[in-house]
């Protein structure tokens, strides 16, 4: 027994010494992680990029937004747009991730250490990264913290709020300096094995931030106006030097890994539910644009209805492939007594607003939610035998494979796209900002650009697109379609932003919100977003409940310019 327990010590002493060893190990690996992560600056240029497209782009799984944008309507969502008026954010938030925490510190590291080392470069880049955070913070609440923000260690525990006003002036210095740097061909920084966003084309980061300098002077054009500044200068000055967002590769966007659920596309079924992929269904309003223009893009994002209701006899199925992805669908008679007459209609609204019935379109493929109520049980829906989970519907459209994949290079965090860019240049040489270019060359490259991103090709158009291993479309047909071709009337800004409405769906909610809110198009999104509530369509979000309690004096003085009331309805100086 004795010798068992000496034999017993003697195990336990070697097993410590491998265990301690091994934790020395870790710790050694740890301190070396830590100090090469906060001593340079091109990890910190890795990570700001990554947090802030992921959490940008998670606008995407936004239920108020989607309603707002009338892209989408959730199963047991109910009316979104209450939400905006009864719901209340404890913390800032641009999607799931605090800025004035998290993105706004990561880069005030990041400035820091490049400065200490001369990479001005990446200077510049934290510099356009902040303002792309700063325009997401002010167009989402308005006046906001930014010239005091992050300063808590200097002392300022209660920031000011800076007018919108201020912020994008700050913003358009910020952005000039930032081309200035990077435009200099001595200019160091921007590693490419860290610059995941361009992979160190300074050339590619100055296209970026020239077109967000458009957009933002495209949101505030009218503001600045009515202050006696006409931005038209500075717009043109752009739009001449053709260094902006053009082509796909201009994009800034990132891919996702795939490998596991955190690093993988947003609605992605590997991993989890699966619920964020089925609970979201397009609205009627959506599909019915895209099926009347036979919209290209709607074959790649959509399925067709999995489990429609049907004129025929009998329970049929069939197998439909679109675009590389196959769909079993079957069809219910609706002459079977178990069908009932409400699943024959539900309530909705038509483009007035006005509450109507709209009917279900029997052996649809494409039909979308005309309402946010009980989505999950229109038209049968929740009855329906075999796949139809408890978030689903599948007697509407749903969304196709694709998006259920983990990552595809049409499946992206995505920032700003060349096709916004076109679309911005049309809509400001039309409203006379710019004097340069064509309105319909413009306009037409933001469709091709768009079509591009989802990988639709040019060619000749099949009769159907079932039965295909891609989508091809013939781009010019497309363009001369009565509802999309251009004839020079003022009839022309409303394709221009039907078009950008559609280009902006998977790819950028938040910009579609702002866009609705904006120029109030296109004109159905606007009057109907609403309609399903007692309230008007929302302009802002209400401030985080954290700065009523802890900053309350410059939180009043903020609440003051909009009129006293902290609420959805009242309008930022952008849009006042």
């Amino acid at each position: 027994m004795k010798k068992l327990l000496i034999y017993f010590v003697a195990c336990l002493i070697v097993v410590l010494s491998f265990s301690c060893q091994d934790e020395l190990r870790i710790d050694e690996r740890q301190t070396s992680f830590d100090v090469n992560y906060f001593t340079y600056s091109r990890y910190q240029l890795t990570t700001a990029i990554v947090n802030i497209s992921k959490s940008y782009g998670q606008a995407l799984l936004n239920e108020r937004n989607g309603q707002a944008a009338l892209y989408f309507m959730d199963c047991y969502g109910g009316d979104q747009i209450t939400g905006y008026y009864s719901g209340y954010q404890s913390s800032w938030g641009m999607e799931n991730s605090n800025p004035y925490t998290n993105e706004f510190r990561t880069l005030a590291a990041m400035r820091e250490l490049a400065e200490n080392e001369g990479n001005t470069a990446t200077v510049a880049a934290a510099d356009i990264l902040k303002c792309f955070v700063s325009a997401y913070l002010t167009e989402k609440y308005g006046d906001v913290p930014f010239s005091q923000a992050v300063q808590g260690r200097e002392g300022e525990l209660f920031p000011e709020f800076d007018s919108q006003k201020e912020i994008y002036e700050s913003m358009f210095a910020m952005l000039d300096n930032a081309i200035d740097i990077l435009s200099n061909p001595e200019s160091k920084g921007l590693p490419s094995d860290h610059d995941v966003l361009y992979n160190g084309d300074k050339s590619k980061w100055v296209k970026f931030a020239n077109s967000l300098k458009f957009r933002l002077m495209v949101h505030s054009f009218k503001a600045f106006e009515s202050e006696g500044v006409n931005l038209s200068s500075k717009m043109q000055a752009i739009a001449d030097g053709h260094d902006y967002m053009s082509a796909i590769e201009d994009n800034a966007s990132i891919v996702f890994q795939g490998t596991e659920s955190k690093d993988s596309w947003y609605l992605q079924t590997k991993w989890g539910t699966g619920n964020d992929f089925t609970e979201q269904k397009p609205t009627k309003y959506l599909i019915d644009n895209m099926v009347s223009l036979d919209d290209p893009r709607m074959y790649v994002i959509f399925a067709p209805a999995l489990s429609p209701l049907s004129n025929q006899t009998d329970t049929v199925s069939e197998d439909v492939l679109i675009n590389g992805f196959s769909y079993g669908i079957t069809y219910y008679p609706v002459s079977d007594p178990r069908v009932e007459p409400s699943w024959l209609v539900a309530s909705g609204k038509d483009l007035n607003g006005n509450t109507v019935d709209i009917p279900y379109e029997l052996d649809a493929k494409w039909f979308g939610t005309p309402t946010p109520i009980t989505v999950q049980n229109i038209y049968g829906g929740a009855a329906l035998p075999g796949t139809n989970g408890f978030y689903d519907n599948r007697r509407i459209t749903g969304f196709s494979r694709l998006i259920a994949q983990t990552n595809d290079d049409r499946l992206r965090a995505v920032l700003m796209e060349a096709s916004e860019m076109m679309f911005l240049l049309a809509e400001s040489r039309h409203n006379g900002w710019i004097s340069s270019g064509n309105v319909e060359d413009y306009y037409q490259q933001g469709i091709k650009l768009s079509f591009e991103r989802w990988h639709i090709t040019n060619g000749v158009k099949p009769e159907t697109h079932e039965g295909t291993e891609e989508i091809v479309e013939d781009f010019d047909a497309y363009y001369a379609k009565p509802e999309v071709a251009l004839n020079g009337s003022d009839a022309d800004l409303d394709k221009i932003a039907l078009q950008k409405w559609l280009s902006l769906l998977m790819t950028n909610h938040a910009e579609a919100f702002t866009e609705v809110r904006r120029t109030q198009k296109p004109n159905f999104v606007f009057a109907l977003a609403p309609s399903y509530s007692p309230y008007t369509y929302p302009f802002r979000y209400t401030y985080p409940l954290d700065e009523e309690s802890n900053n309350r004096e410059n939180y009043n003085a903020a609440v003051s310019l909009l009129g006293g009331k902290d609420l959805p309805s009242s309008k930022m100086w952008i849009f006042d």
